[in-house]
C-alpha cells in the first residue's frame, strides 16, 4: 500500500500521522508525506517552516520503523495548497489514500480561505481520509 500524508503541524495532522501508523505497516508499506508552503500566506522570515514541520515527522517515522529513501519519502512544495496537493496526487502516485488533519478553520476563515481537507475530498482522484484533533476519522470516495 502506498499512502500519502499531507502536513502542516497541527493537532490534527499530529492526529493523521497516527492514524496512519494503525493502518500501514512499515516492512511492506510506502509513506510519502508533504507540506506545503503558501508564500502568498506564509511570513517571509519563515521560509524554513516546511523543513521543520517535516523533520518532526520524518523522525517520528523513523521511530515507527520507515527508512527516508527506501519506504518514506519527504518533500516540501511551493504553491497554492490545494493544487499543490493534487498535482502531486497526480505526478507522485499511484497511492491507495491521502490522509489529511481536519484543522477545525474558524467560520470566517472557513468563508475566506476555505478547507483544503474539504477541497481534497470533492476533487481528489483517490479516497482522503480526514482525521481530526481527536482522532476521529471521516473517510470520502474519489471525486470523478
Amino acid at each position: 500500500m502506498k499512502v500519502l500524508l499531507a502536513v502542516d503541524g497541527s493537532q490534527s495532522s499530529n492526529q493523521a500521522l497516527l492514524e496512519a501508523f494503525k493502518t500501514i505497516n512499515s516492512s511492506r508499506d510506502i509513506l510519502d508525506i508533504i507540506t506545503v508552503d503558501n508564500f502568498r500566506t506564509s511570513p517571509p522570515q519563515d521560509v524554513d517552516a516546511g523543513e521543520r514541520i517535516l523533520l518532526e515527522y520524518v523522525d517520528r517515522c523513523k521511530d515507527q520503523g520507515f527508512i527516508l529513501d527506501n519506504n518514506l519519502s519527504a518533500q516540501v512544495l511551493h504553491g497554492d495548497v490545494r493544487n499543490e496537493i493534487i498535482r502531486y496526487i497526480k505526478e507522485c502516485g499511484p497511492f491507495d489514500r491521502i490522509m489529511v488533519g481536519s484543522r477545525g478553520l474558524g467560520t470566517f476563515k472557513k468563508l475566506v480561505l476555505g478547507s483544503v481537507s474539504e477541497y481534497l475530498v470533492h476533487h481528489s482522484p483517490i479516497p482522503v481520509y480526514v482525521v481530526k484533533s481527536d482522532g476521529s476519522c471521516k473517510v470520502s470516495d474519489p471525486a470523478l
